[in-house]
């Protein structure tokens, strides 16, 4: 611009560089030449600029992209590692939405800290060369500087603590999402559709309203800035206007300057932009980094020690130490409990509901860990192994079969995924799933509905049984195996209980008292305290909390209610 207005056009004579430059490539400085050179130049800046924005698009897309992958497998894999308590704790929606929203922030972060890289050298490079150009006006436009970092400083933390407020109702509104299509039998059987309605609409309120007001915040951010810098501007014109009038500057260096002024201008705000993009990505972070630094109630031990394998038939040999634990604190499911299971030994564990029968089995595969007193495995705390390496040692069915929507086949192998079909039908033929397999459309390679809900509950509960006996592993762990079975099943099942659990650790929560008639002993709980363990004849003779319960339920089987 300068060679045009002072050079081309104003006649000025030309610096010894640019003449030396025109000379060497054989031409005339005449006007026609420098204005020919001047259109060249903006040319090359532009193709220059535009190699240089491709270039670095490109490379962030990709750098960026592959970190956000990363960071998903890592939270995943995170996730899917906390204890139950953890996951009792958070709603699952809670989970998607930092998995599939909370993710991208360092997406986010990648383009935010290369466009401030590309502001920076554009305020350094135009900068430089404005205060060569006039050192007056190149000041008064750098004293815009302090006002700027000054709005950032008062915005900062409102931009990210509204951030944090829409992330949070956006998890909200995502849990309920979730919680309301996972149980839509019980919303159309209670006609709770109208209600649940009015329910997404105020979830749904509060988040548009929350993002309304992150949205007037930046703009105010937004306007605060654009004053300041209009007016930096104003300034610089008029004196800048002034110089020239008085002969003091040419007016192709305040063209040119006036240019650069423009690009500083936009770098400047580039950076602020950047500054208040990055604002609600610091929420999103500490909303990933809560789940990767959680320090989770089950540890890894340091040096975690081997598991010496039981030999087939052999089971394990477990003993609980004055165990006591708790969901919340000051609230004890389990006091002072002290218990052992010998090697190949069927143990039942009954009791009234709440007396903490599924939460005492939940400690061996380590689910949680006591708040006092151990657990141990063959003699060894089962805090010194790898927790991986314990559950590979432990089958289990739990009380509310869970069945994934992929093949009949593929659930049963889930704990063993290398097993052969053979060994998946001999599971299924044990747990007496095999007749019903065969029945659907495609046998065991038939794709189940979402949780199994093509099945009936008994249907479920034998897959999820067949589970564990393909498992194979020295421990089983049967919570309420026969729950959902009819008389004439329950009565097959039990037989083919009585042939697994042969030289297997097994310990069986039950209910119904017929499931526990061929256990080794039976453990009695109530409100958390062991009050009876014995045999089943010893503990009828002595009258106690297990009487009590076999009286009713045989008072319950002579009305005709099945037990």
């Amino acid at each position: 611009m300068k060679i045009l207005i002072d050079y081309a056009l104003g006649g000025n004579s030309l610096p010894g560089l640019i003449r030396s430059a025109l000379e060497s490539l054989s031409l005339t400085p005449s006007p026609a030449v420098l204005i020919f050179t001047a259109a060249l130049g903006s040319l090359g800046v532009f193709a220059l600029n535009s190699l240089l924005q491709v270039g670095l698009t490109w490379t962030w897309c990709l750098a960026g992209q592959r970190m956000v992958c990363e960071l998903t497998v890592d939270l995943f894999h995170r996730l899917q590692r906390l204890s139950l308590l953890f996951h009792s704790r958070h709603p699952v929606g809670d989970s998607l939405s930092r998995l599939s929203t909370d993710t991208w922030c360092v997406y986010t972060l990648t383009s935010g800290l290369l466009s401030p890289g590309q502001q920076v050298v554009m305020l350094t490079t135009t900068g430089t060369v404005a205060w060569q150009l006039d050192r007056e006006l190149a000041a008064l436009s750098l004293g815009l500087a302090p006002l700027l970092a000054l709005s950032s400083i008062l915005f900062g933390k409102r931009l990210k603590h509204r951030a944090r407020l829409g992330r949070e109702a956006h998890s909200r509104l995502l849990s309920f999402v979730q919680q309301t299509l996972t149980a839509i039998p019980i919303v159309q059987a209670f006609s709770r559709e109208e209600l649940n309605k009015q329910r997404f609409e105020h979830l749904s309120s509060d988040a548009v309203a929350l993002s309304q007001r992150g949205a007037l915040l930046n703009s105010t951010y937004s306007l605060v800035n654009g004053v300041i810098i209009t007016l930096g501007s104003a300034i610089v014109l008029y004196v800048g206007g002034l110089r020239v009038l008085s002969g003091g500057l040419s007016l192709g260096t305040l063209l040119v300057f006036l240019a650069y002024i423009r690009s500083m201008q936009s770098a400047a705000e580039g950076l602020l932009n950047s500054y208040s993009n990055l604002k609600p990505v610091e929420a999103s972070i500490d909303r990933v980094l809560e789940i990767l630094e959680l320090k989770d109630g089950v540890q890894e031990a340091a040096v975690p020690k081997p598991i010496q394998v039981a030999p087939r038939g052999m089971g394990v040999h477990f003993r609980l130490e004055n165990v006591t634990f708790g969901y919340e604190p000051g609230q004890a499911v389990l006091k002072k409990i002290n218990l052992e299971v010998h090697p190949g030994e069927t143990l039942a564990i009954v009791g009234k509901t709440g007396a903490g029968k599924s939460t005492l089995i939940s400690l061996i595969p380590r689910f949680f860990d006591p708040w006092e007193g151990r657990l141990t495995f063959n003699g060894i705390d089962v805090r010194k192994f790898a927790v991986q390496n314990l559950r590979a040692q432990v089958a289990i069915v739990l009380q509310e079969p869970f069945l994934f929507p992929v093949s009949v086949a593929d659930n049963i192998s889930y704990g063993r995924p290398e097993a052969t079909r053979e060994e998946i039908v001999a599971a299924g033929v044990a747990a007496s799933a095999d007749e019903f397999i065969r029945r659907l459309p495609d046998g065991y390679d038939t794709v189940l509905g979402q949780r199994g809900v093509t099945l009936s509950g008994g249907q479920r509960q034998r897959l999820s049984i067949a589970r564990a006996f393909l498992r194979n592993a020295p421990v089983l762990i049967l919570d309420e195996p026969t729950s959902a079975l009819d008389a004439e099943t329950e009565e097959l099942l039990l037989k083919a209980l009585e042939h697994l659990t042969k030289g297997r650790t097994t310990l069986i929560i039950a209910h119904r008292l017929s499931t526990v008639r061929k256990a080794d002993r039976i453990a009695v709980l109530e409100d958390g305290t062991l009050v009876e363990c014995g045999t089943r004849n010893e503990l009828l003779r002595g009258a106690g909390v297990f009487y009590r319960l076999h009286s009713l339920q045989f008072l319950d089987s002579r009305r005709g209610v099945a037990v």
